[in-house]
């Protein structure tokens, strides 16, 4: 994420709910520092931090861990102000366990962190933010996460305040297993006036090289037909998005098919592009109409990930059945780079 590096002077908060994802970002942030991080947590126990840190890909010894219980508030920054100068960042999780009950967060942050902070950075982690630390704190970031309408958590943050930059763009991440946060950043669609242009025959259109084509129609026998010449090449790969696709009628060895069960599942393979792990010739994705027809705008984080994908493929292609009278005011329909409607045969699919 662009503005991590910012986070690296002064005083930041990380604030969002349970399960957001916020101590995982702190984690990352915090590896990134130099010297250890020094981890002081009110909550969480050693274990479920050295949990968390090999579900991140990050090393232990990284990290100084210390657990402290909410009672002892005055002994942790005690301790803090004693040893900080050893370590190259500090994190405190959470915040409201530190200050103490009776304490005004702003105040104890601000009295006892600020001027350690023009040394050695200082992160604060909070469920709920704040409105007087937002104001005293340098850099303030939102981790948010919502489930649409297929039961799928899709994860966001977003650098909210800075004194150094303009507030970011939000961003789509989540955490992949064995390789940590995984983010997108929001792209407008691709403009390809410079982009190498390519003329495939078997869609009868002109476009360019890593262009989104819509293949829509009204019959899985002729989506299949359309779309099973890419799906024959051995570097591609078959996305499938919901239970209501065009899949059926399609022959894919099962190591090249990719069930988006979940937003992570697709972050899995996104990473796996990004990386270079997966190198894909083609993507042909399905399923994506029938999700955006259960809630208006739930497609739109899968996306943004393709389009990001697209650009490490000769073509990314989104095939669905489709209501040929309603397709064109479909939004799946009007982000693709090209779109090529295939009536049916009357009377049949």
């Amino acid at each position: 994420m662009d503005f991590v590096d910012d986070l690296m002077t002064g005083t930041t908060m990380i604030y969002g709910p349970p399960g957001s994802g916020k101590t995982s970002l702190a984690v990352r942030i915090a590896a990134r520092a130099k010297g250890t991080a020094l981890w002081i947590s009110t909550s969480e126990n050693e274990e479920f931090f050295r949990k968390l840190l090999d579900r991140l890909n990050v090393a232990y010894d990284k990290f100084k861990f210390l657990h402290f219980p909410r009672a002892f508030h005055e002994e942790i920054a005690r301790y803090v102000l004693d040893h900080l100068e050893e370590h190259g960042i500090l994190v405190i999780d959470s915040i409201n366990g530190i200050a103490g009950p009776n304490a005004d967060i702003a105040d104890f942050f601000h009295s006892t962190f600020y001027q350690a902070a023009q040394e050695v950075p200082v992160m604060a982690i909070a469920e709920t933010p704040s409105r007087r630390l937002q104001y005293v704190v340098d850099h303030v970031v939102k981790v948010w996460h919502r489930v649409n309408s297929m039961g799928h958590v899709i994860r966001y943050a977003q650098l909210v305040k800075s004194r150094k930059r303009p507030p970011s763009p939000r961003y789509i991440f989540d955490i992949v297993q064995g390789v940590g946060i995984v983010y997108i950043k929001p792209v407008e669609k691709v403009v390809a006036e410079s982009a190498e242009r390519i003329r495939d025959e078997r869609l009868g259109v002109e476009t360019f090289r890593g262009a989104e084509v819509g293949v829509f129609s009204d019959s899985e026998g002729k989506i299949a037909e359309k779309i099973q010449p890419f799906l024959d090449d051995e570097n591609s790969y078959l996305l499938v998005f919901s239970t209501f696709n065009a899949s059926r009628r399609l022959k894919v060895p099962p190591e090249r098919v990719v069930a988006v069960s979940t937003f992570n599942d697709l972050m899995k393979f996104y990473a796996g592009v990004i990386l270079g792990k997966v190198k894909p010739r083609y993507v042909v994705a399905t399923g994506l109409v029938p999700l955006e027809n259960l809630r208006e705008g739930d497609s739109l984080e899968y996306l943004t990930a393709l389009g990001v994908i697209s650009g490490y493929t000769e073509l990314t292609i989104v095939a669905d059945v489709v209501d040929l009278k309603k397709i064109k005011s479909n939004y799946i329909y009007q982000a693709m780079n090209e779109n090529i409607v295939v009536p049916g045969e009357k009377g049949g699919t």
